[in-house]
């Protein structure tokens, strides 16, 4: 009895072997977008409220991708658009919900001057710590403690996986002290120059996938991405990057898959997620039968699950992706909470005796679904 207990334990570890080690090699990103904070976002009374039907998306990535679109400066009042300032309370209230790795830089990061920056690093390191007493890694990056500094980027391992994040903008709304923010000017020379530094430092420093977080300089609320952009993704990927996790817009755009970039290896581009939270769209067109506006796209945002697997040989293939839509309902009280954009919220809608957000809610679905897609080439 024993040996034949043996020999069937023996048997069943021998083919489950296999499918834990596949099960090992593989790791889950989720990114989203842009976590905006309008003064309309503070009217919840417990932040994480805003976050609790959306937060076991969030946590479905083994590492959680989102741009604070705002300096984090405890020392000043918080503030908001056209020079914003968010509280440390209002951040971490995105960490709890699962996001764990955020860029830094955009055409708000410099809103309080060189000070408010500085204090957004500091903040940010008190706020790691804080986590990393618990258990949890944090990673900030995209402002430098110094100008003298090239840039800021993260090296994480996770899962067995080295992973090199590097955030940049192209984009900003005042050049006061912007040598402590990771800027890229958009001209074509400064790209040229860009790229080359690109692929320097995938040489350098050899990683399994290297992301790229791009704040564009590209109009806002548009969908539409010129072919000169497309072609910087382009060379951008040739240069060493595997992922282009691009924002701005404040709307969803496409995602495109490019199956066989040479080496064995597949590349991301995803062009725009969209705000992930905001108090831009503070009058929703809930009646109207086609809500395809300026102000109704900011209300949308996307998260973006991606499933990486290494092979045998070592390269890495997208085993699978999954786009999530979300969206930020408005409460009878004027709470800005983030919802998912599916059948069983909208279910809800209609059984609070909420028929027009329930068809506004539709209808915005079908526009994410039908004006933004995967490509795969």
């Amino acid at each position: 009895m024993y040996r034949t207990l043996s020999k069937k334990v023996f048997v069943f570890i021998f083919f489950l072997l296999p499918v834990l080690v596949s099960a090992d090699s593989g790791i889950t990103l989720l990114f989203g977008g842009d976590i905006m904070a309008h003064k309309n976002n503070y009217y919840v009374a417990d932040f994480s409220e805003m976050w609790k039907d959306v937060k076991d998306i969030i946590q479905k990535g083994d590492l959680a991708f989102a741009n604070i679109e705002a300096p984090v400066d405890a020392t000043r009042e918080i503030s908001f658009y056209p020079q914003f300032n968010m509280s440390r309370e209002y951040l971490m209230s995105s960490i709890d919900a699962g996001f764990s790795v955020f860029s830094l830089c955009n055409n708000h990061s410099n809103d309080q001057g060189k000070g408010g920056m500085l204090e957004t690093v500091k903040s940010c390191n008190i706020i790691a710590e804080k986590y990393g007493k618990e258990g949890r890694t944090l990673y900030f990056s995209g402002i430098k403690n110094s100008p003298d500094e090239p840039f800021s980027y993260n090296i994480i391992e996770k899962n067995g996986w080295k992973i090199l994040f590097f955030p940049v903008t192209e984009s900003l709304n005042s050049f006061d002290s912007y040598e402590y923010i990771n800027y890229i000017s958009p001209a074509a020379e400064s790209r040229e120059r860009f790229v080359a530094y690109v692929r320097r430092l995938r040489e350098k420093v050899p990683c399994d996938i290297f992301i790229l977080s791009l704040h564009t300089n590209e109009p806002e609320y548009v969908r539409s991405v010129s072919d000169t952009q497309k072609k910087y993704y382009e060379d951008l990927i040739e240069a060493g990057v595997d992922i282009v996790w691009a924002n701005h817009t404040h709307l969803i755009k496409d995602r495109e898959i490019i199956k066989d970039r040479g080496r064995g290896r597949q590349a991301l581009i995803m062009y725009a997620n969209g705000n992930t939270i905001s108090g831009q769209r503070t009058s929703p067109n809930i009646t109207m039968e086609d809500p395809n506006t300026q102000r109704d796209n900011t209300g949308d945002g996307l998260l973006y699950e991606v499933r990486l697997i290494k092979d045998d040989s070592g390269a890495i293939r997208i085993e699978r992706t999954q786009p999530y839509f979300i969206t930020t309902y408005l409460t009878p009280k004027r709470e800005c909470l983030v919802k998912p954009m599916n059948d069983e919220f909208i279910g809800w809608l209609k059984e609070t005796k909420q028929p027009k957000w329930a068809g506004y809610i539709e209808r915005r679905l079908k526009i994410n679904q039908t004006e933004t897609k995967d490509i795969i080439r």
